[in-house]
C-alpha cells in the first residue's frame, strides 16, 4: 500500500469475544454493542460519527434536520425497541441549535424541547431493557442568545400525559441525574459559530470521534476518553476569540468503569 491508499477496517479488534468481564467493569461484549441514535440538525456531523461508531460495533441510526415533533417522535421508537435487550449500552448524540436546558431542532420558534425529556426516555423506568447498562449522551449545543428566543412555550411529549414547559430563560441548573448508568456529556458553543462557518463541524465531537478512531486511546475508559477530550478543548479555547469558545460539562452516574472497545 502507499501512503496515498485509504486503509478500511473497523475500529473493533478481531478475535472472538471471550473476555471475562470484572466485577467492577460494564459488560461490552454484545454484538452490536448496542444502538447509537444519532440526530443531527445541522447537518455537519453525521458522517463521521456514524462511521466511528460503526467501527466500534454499534448499530448507528442517523436522523438529520427533524423538527421538534418528529425528534420525540424518533426518540419514542427508538426507547422501544426490543432490540435493547440483547444489547450491552446505548448512545445518543445530539447536535443542534438550542439553549442550555432545550434544543430547537430544525423549528424556527425557539420553543425548545428539553434535554431532560430525552435523558428520560432511555431510564430504567422508561426502557427496562436499558436496567444497569451504560447511556452514554453526547449533545453539541449551540446556544441562542434569550433576546431571540421566545420566553415560554408549550410542549406536549408523546408518550406522557403531562406538558412540559420550556421557559428559555431558566438558568442552567446543574443536577447530577438521579439515576444510575448515566454518561452526560454537553458542549456549548454560541451559535455565532455556525454563522460564521456554517460547514464546519464541531470541534468536540471532532475531538471526541479521533480519539475513538485512535488505537491506543479508545482502549482508555471513557472518563479518561473524555478528560483527553476535555484537554483538547480547553487548548482550542486557549487560541480562539472568546465568543466561539466551547464551554463543556459532563455529569454520570456510572457504577463501573466503562470500555468501548476490548483492552
Amino acid at each position: 500500500l502507499t501512503a496515498a491508499e485509504p486503509v478500511h477496517m473497523s475500529i473493533q479488534e478481531s478475535g472472538p469475544v471471550s473476555h471475562k468481564v470484572s466485577d467492577d467493569q460494564y459488560r461490552m461484549q454484545s454484538q452490536p454493542l448496542g444502538i447509537c441514535l444519532i440526530i443531527d440538525c445541522i447537518g455537519n456531523d453525521t458522517d463521521v460519527l456514524e462511521e466511528t461508531f460503526r467501527g466500534l460495533g454499534y448499530d448507528v441510526r442517523c436522523y438529520r434536520y427533524l423538527n421538534m415533533n418528529t425528534m420525540n417522535q424518533t426518540l419514542l421508537e427508538v426507547a422501544r425497541l426490543q432490540k435493547h435487550r440483547n444489547c450491552d449500552s446505548f448512545i445518543c448524540i445530539l447536535v443542534s441549535r438550542g439553549s442550555p436546558q432545550n434544543i430547537f431542532c430544525t423549528d424556527h420558534t425557539f420553543s425548545g424541547f428539553p434535554l431532560e425529556q430525552v435523558k428520560k426516555y432511555f431510564t430504567a423506568d422508561s426502557c427496562p431493557e436499558l436496567r444497569g447498562k451504560p447511556k452514554l449522551f453526547f449533545i453539541q449545543s449551540y446556544i441562542v442568545s434569550e433576546n431571540e428566543q421566545e420566553c415560554t412555550s408549550l410542549l406536549e411529549v408523546d408518550g406522557n400525559d403531562e406538558k412540559i414547559i420550556a421557559n428559555a430563560k431558566i438558568p442552567w441548573k446543574v443536577t447530577i441525574p438521579q439515576v444510575a448508568d448515566i454518561f452526560w456529556s454537553q458542549c456549548k458553543v454560541d451559535v455565532s459559530t455556525l454563522e460564521k462557518s456554517p460547514s464546519s463541524s464541531s470541534y468536540y465531537l471532532r475531538c471526541l470521534a479521533e480519539l475513538l478512531r485512535n488505537p491506543h486511546k479508545r482502549k482508555l475508559s471513557i472518563l479518561d476518553i473524555h478528560t483527553e477530550l476535555n484537554g483538547k478543548v480547553y487548548e482550542w479555547n486557549k487560541t480562539t476569540d472568546p465568543s466561539q469558545q466551547y464551554s463543556l460539562l459532563l455529569q454520570h452516574t456510572l457504577r463501573k468503569k466503562l470500555f468501548l472497545s476490548p483492552a
